[in-house]
């Protein structure tokens, strides 16, 4: 009797423990956000914001990866007044971020060199997915990126890259068409994602950057 009785308590438990378990990790299904930086300041803050404003909306909080070159002095020392110091100073401030929080990629100086260094750092924490706080035609580039990264083994099947899409003006817009034409035949001319971070960018590049920041 007293094992009959038990039985359905048991159950039940069981029950509750596997739905527990099934709830929690779908809810560790985010384990990082992306800020890309190096572009002009006020894209930088919008990603920022964008980025923890995801943050703070999710109960087990994934790591925040901020991803641009820093730059640095002759002593190797990082520059205080760059966007890069600026971020990481919000971060720990404002937002109350620990070190173990964050990752700094500090590298990178184009979209490519983002994707490809970050998805190192974050192999080494174990985390295969990931949102980008960043506005939608650069996060095309991404995607771009990301399935190529799958057929050349970079990454696994189960890496995924989703948007936290911020605002952008028509020239960033119009720059973005325009960038993801070039990595495009730039990644399919060179054969693999790091042979076409070696290749040297077009130099209107720079001068679409710069008539994109000044709007």
């Amino acid at each position: 009797n007293i094992k009959v009785s038990n039985g359905p308590l048991l159950f039940f438990s069981l029950v509750f423990f596997i739905i527990s378990i099934v709830l929690y990790l779908s809810h560790k299904s985010l384990e990082a956000i992306v800020i890309p930086t190096g572009s002009d300041q006020r894209t930088d803050k919008k990603r920022l914001e964008t980025a923890m404003g995801s943050y703070l909306g999710t109960r087990d909080k994934p790591y925040i990866l901020v991803s641009g070159v820093i730059h640095r002095d002759e002593k190797n020392r990082p520059l205080s007044d760059t966007q890069q110091y600026s971020i990481y100073k919000e971060l720990r401030k404002k937002y109350g971020l620990k070190p173990s929080d964050m990752m700094i990629e500090g590298k990178s100086e184009d979209s490519l060199e983002n994707f490809l260094y970050l998805i190192n750092r974050l192999k080494k924490k174990g985390v295969n997915q990931i949102k980008v706080a960043t506005n939608p035609a650069q996060y095309w580039r991404f995607k771009l990126f990301e399935k190529q990264a799958k057929r050349e083994g970079l990454v696994g099947d189960s890496f995924k890259i989703e948007p936290l899409y911020t605002s952008e003006t028509p020239m960033e817009y119009f720059y973005g068409i325009l960038a993801y034409v070039k990595d495009y035949f730039r990644v399919k001319s060179a054969g693999s994602l790091e042979k076409a971070a070696g290749k040297k960018r077009p130099p209107t590049r720079k001068f679409l950057k710069k008539k994109s920041n000044s709007l």
